[in-house]
């Protein structure tokens, strides 16, 4: 089977994926991406290299015409799609199961459907060309009743990156990538959406925040992973002040996602992650360490703002209640939730002291939303590809 991977960021569940067909020798995969070389300084690409899949830097042309030369009989996506389908057969691999919604079909899934159908045609009705990837039950059942796609489209896999995350890393391994020691000292992981705006403004400045919680964690001897959305996200200002956080403590390393797209080892080195709902949290459940939620608005039932991203950059748009955009409500998770920053803190303390204080919650988020994170997903994303890809093929015939 030849396989286009069609990534927007190739990590997480498309990293996974390609990695298990990498393995196989029944399968030729390409990977179109935006930056091949950032993502090949990545310490991931050097520890478990792709032994067959070449990366090639996304241009203009592939969007039309494919890779000239490779004829895929599926692509794969995390969560853009071609202007014009390279294959017959389409799967959706979602980029993160998270909390944030509505994504119903007749709004902020409009442009999705419509690219969709552009390239592989209607997912709203059965369709023998496209399947998209659910992460459980629940994610299921959203994704057919408020998202809009037709259940014959639908399979349940679960997330592959948890095949690979409950694989514990030797963490010496990992040592090459980091200006710390993560081997004999403990790190957290904040890795905060970048929606609600300043991470922790509906508590107070997070010039003086950030300073206490980076402060507390030095005095603790603890590494610190500040892992952000894309760095153009953010005004300049508002970088500035993080890469002095960075200057100030030695115990921190900054990093943005445009130019650390990879998070696979940082969440095999951290020993509690700090998230205000990212759906990296999903991802480090796996892990069954400690996951210290951060409340992110003042209250679900006042107005905020609401940050998005779109062509023409961030766009600010006030929403009467936060209920009105999580399809999950927070109160549901698998760790700790703080609702101010002197609980946070002693959150913090408590997973770095209690490393296993939320096991059996991660775990019962998993079972209940994720498939468990059985290390099965990888598989059945294969089978739900043979699938789309045969029954697109038959309609062809």
């Amino acid at each position: 089977m030849n396989v286009l991977v069609w990534a927007t960021t190739f990590g997480a569940d498309l990293w996974s994926f390609t990695r298990y067909l990498d393995q196989r020798d029944d399968c030729d995969v390409r990977v179109i991406l935006d930056e091949p070389a950032t993502f090949e300084r990545e310490g991931v690409a050097q520890l478990f290299p792709l032994e067959h899949t070449p990366l090639i830097k996304r241009r203009p042309w592939h969007q039309l015409v494919g890779l000239p030369g490779f004829r895929p009989d599926i692509t794969v996506m995390d969560n853009r799609v071609p202007l014009r389908a390279p294959s017959r057969a389409g799967l959706m691999l979602w980029h993160g199961f998270g909390w944030r919604g509505p994504n119903a079909a007749d709004t902020d899934f409009a442009w999705l459907h419509r690219s969709i159908r552009q390239a592989f045609g209607d997912a709203r009705a059965p369709n023998p060309r496209f399947r998209w990837q659910c992460f459980g039950p629940w994610d299921f059942e959203h994704r057919t009743e408020v998202s809009g796609f037709a259940p014959a489209n639908c399979r349940q896999i679960g997330a592959v990156s948890h095949d690979d995350l409950r694989v514990p890393l030797d963490r010496s391994l990992a040592q090459p990538f980091y200006p710390f020691d993560v081997v004999n000292r403990k790190t957290v992981l904040i890795a905060p959406t970048w929606h609600y705006g300043e991470v922790f403004a509906h508590w107070g400045r997070d010039a003086d925040l950030f300073d206490r919680l980076l402060g507390h964690l030095h005095r603790r001897e603890t590494n610190v992973i500040l892992r952000l959305h894309d760095s153009f996200r953010f005004e300049k200002p508002y970088r500035r002040f993080l890469d002095d956080l960075a200057r100030r403590y030695p115990n921190v390393l900054l990093k943005f996602k445009d130019q650390h797209p990879d998070n696979f080892l940082d969440l095999q080195v951290a020993d509690v992650l700090v998230t205000n709902f990212s759906s990296i949290a999903n991802l480090f459940y796996a892990t069954l360490r400690p996951t210290v939620h951060v409340y992110p608005v003042a209250s679900a039932d006042e107005a905020f703002m609401d940050r998005q991203y779109t062509v023409f950059g961030v766009r600010e748009k006030e929403v009467d209640s936060a209920r009105f955009i999580w399809k999950l409500p927070p109160e549901d998770n698998g760790g700790l939730l703080a609702h101010g920053f002197d609980e946070m803190m002693q959150q913090i303390d408590r997973g770095l002291d209690e490393p296993t204080c939320c096991r059996e919650t991660a775990q019962d988020f998993l079972d209940r939303h994720m498939l468990g994170a059985d290390g099965k997903n990888a598989g059945r994303a294969w089978a739900a590809m043979q699938e789309v890809a045969a029954s697109a093929k038959a309609v062809r015939r």
